[in-house]
C-alpha cells in the first residue's frame, strides 16, 4: 500500500514537472508549439517511469524467487550426515554454563544473520537439529540454570516461527520440509524438557510430525528415535502408575526390585496396553537403526533406548530378543565414539599428547558410563531371586570377585552428572552386602 502511494506521488510530480518545463520553454524565444511540446515531454517522462517500474518489477520477482526457492536445500539431501568431529572441535567449553551460552549464541546468530532465504533458513534448521543431541549435555547437567535455558530456548523457537511465517508469506510452494522440520525440532525440545523435569507423561507433539515426508537421514533418524522414546515413556508411565512408584527411579537397583516384586499386581488390560507401547517403541528404534547404520553416534543412543525397552517388554511378555546383546552394542558404540572424540581433542604439546577435557567430552563419557551402570543394575535385578551363577562384568572384570576398593577404582568419576555417582554407590553397597 505504501509503495503504491509513493508510485502515484512520483507520477504526479513528474507530470507536474513536465508541464512546468513546457511552459518555461514556451516563453523562450525558440519555444514554439506548447501543446506538442507538453505532450512530448509528458510522454518521455511516462516512458522513463514505465522503464523504472519494469526494472523494479523484474528485480522484485527475481528477489522473491531467490528468497523462496528450495532447490538443493539441505533438508532434502538424502546423503546428509552430521559432522560430529566438527561439533566437538567447535564447542570446546570447559563447563556447562559456557557451553550453554556458546550453543545459544551460535543459533541466535544464524537465525539473525544467516536465514534470510529459504535455503539458508533450511541450513539453520538442520544446524539446530544436529545440535539436538547436545542439548541434554547442558539440560541434564547439575549446574545449569534450567529456567534461563527454557526462556532462551522458547525465544529461539519463537524466532524460528517468525522466520517461517515471513518465508511463507512470500511463497508457500516449497515450505513443507521447513514446516515439518520445525515441528520435529519443537517436539524434541518439548520431550527433552519433560524428561529433564522427571515427567513420564509425555505430550503427543511428535505424533503431529509427518515423518514419512522427512528426507535427509539425520532428521529421519531423530524422528524415529524420539517417536520410539515417546512410546517408551507412555508405556513406562503406565507401568509406574500401575506400581505406584511416584518419584522412584525405575532403572535403579531399588526401582527394578520394586517392579519385579509387584508385577503380579498389574491388571492384564494394563499389561496389554504397556506391551503395545513398548512394542511400538522397539519398531521405531529398529527403523532409526536401519537409517543410521553408518553413523558413528546415533546407534549408541538408539540401542541404549531399545535395550531398556526390551528389558521391560521381556518382563511383561514373551519377547525373545535379548536386551543384554542390544545393550552391549550400545556400550560398544559409545566406547568407540569416545575413542574418536579423544583423538579429535588430542593436542601435541612439545611431544606430549594431551586430551583437551571439554564439557562435551565429559557428556559423552557420561553416556558410556550410564549405559554400563544401567546394564549392571539390570543384571543385578535379573540375578536377585534366581539361582544364577553367571558373572556380572564391568569392562571385563567380575565385580563379585573384586573387593570394594577394586570396584571403586574401576568406576569412572564424572562431575556434574549426579546419577552416575548414585548408581555407583548403590552397586558398591550391594556388592558389599553380598560379600
Amino acid at each position: 500500500m505504501r509503495t503504491s502511494k509513493i508510485l502515484y506521488i512520483t507520477i504526479f510530480i513528474l507530470v507536474l514537472f513536465s508541464a512546468l518545463v513546457a511552459v518555461w520553454v514556451y516563453y523562450l524565444e525558440e519555444g514554439k508549439d506548447l501543446l506538442n511540446f507538453t505532450i512530448s515531454t509528458v510522454s518521455f517522462c511516462i516512458a522513463l517511469l514505465a522503464l523504472f517500474i519494469a526494472v523494479r518489477t523484474y528485480a522484485s520477482i527475481d528477489s522473491v524467487s531467490n528468497i523462496s526457492k528450495m532447490e538443493g536445500n539441505i533438508l532434502d539431501n538424502e546423503n546428509y550426515v552430521t559432522s560430529l568431529p566438527e561439533l566437538i572441535n567447535h564447542y570446546k567449553s570447559k563447563d556447562e554454563n559456557s557451553l550453554d551460552k556458546e550453543i545459544f549464541t551460535s543459533i541466535e546468530h544464524k537465525l539473525k544473520k544467516e536465514s534470510f532465504t529459504a535455503v539458508l533458513f533450511a541450513d539453520t534448521l538442520q544446524y539446530m537439529i544436529d545440535l539436538i543431541v547436545l542439548f541434554p549435555a547442558v539440560f541434564n547437567a547439575s549446574e545449569t540454570d534450567k529456567e534461563s535455558y527454557r526462556k532462551r530456548m522458547d525465544n529461539i523457537l519463537k524466532n524460528v516461527d517468525k522466520q517461517r511465517d515471513v518465508l511463507q508469506s512470500i511463497s508457500k510452494g516449497n515450505s513443507i520440509q521447513i514446516t515439518e522440520s520445525i515441528k520435529l525440532l519443537k517436539a524434541v525440545v518439548a520431550y527433552q524438557s519433560f524428561v529433564a523435569a522427571g515427567n513420564f507423561n509425555i505430550h503427543s507433539d511428535l505424533l503431529h510430525v509427518r515423518g514419512p515426508i522427512l528426507r535427509n537421514p539425520v532428521t529421519k533418524t531423530i524422528y524415529h528415535n524420539y517417536l520410539g522414546l515417546y512410546y517408551n515413556k507412555k508405556g513406562m508411565h503406565l507401568l509406574r502408575d500401575a506400581l505406584n512408584m511416584k518419584s522412584m527411579d525405575i532403572l535403579s537397583i531399588d526401582g527394578l526390585a520394586w517392579v519385579k516384586s509387584n508385577l503380579n499386581s498389574i491388571e492384564p488390560s494394563v499389561i496389554e496396553e504397556i506391551n503395545m507401547y513398548l512394542t511400538s517403541a522397539c519398531e521405531q528404534f529398529d527403523r532409526a537403526l536401519k537409517i543410521s547404520s553408518e553413523d558413528v553416534m546415533w546407534p549408541g543412543f538408539i540401542n541404549y533406548n531399545k535395550a531398556r525397552t526390551l528389558y521391560f517388554l521381556g518382563l511383561l511378555s514373551d519377547s525373545k530378543e535379548s536386551w543384554e546383546d542390544v545393550m552391549d552394542d550400545a556400550i560398544a558404540s559409545r566406547s568407540r565414539l569416545n575413542r574418536l572424540i579423544d583423538e579429535i581433542l588430542t593436542i601435541d604439546r612439545e611431544g606430549d599428547a594431551q586430551v583437551v577435557d571439554t564439557h562435551l567430552r565429559k557428556f559423552f563419557l557420561y553416556q558410556e558410563e550410564l549405559a554400563r551402570l544401567v546394564k549392571l543394575n539390570l543384571l543385578f535385578a535379573e540375578k536377585n531371586g534366581k539361582n544364577n551363577t553367571s558373572s556380572i562384568l564391568y569392562k571385563g572384570t567380575d565385580l563379585e570377585s573384586t573387593g570394594k576398593e577394586g570396584v571403586e577404582s574401576l568406576f569412572m568419576e564424572i562431575e556434574n552428572f549426579p546419577i552416575i555417582k548414585r548408581y555407583q554407590e548403590k552397586i558398591i553397597d550391594v556388592l558389599v552386602e553380598r560379600s
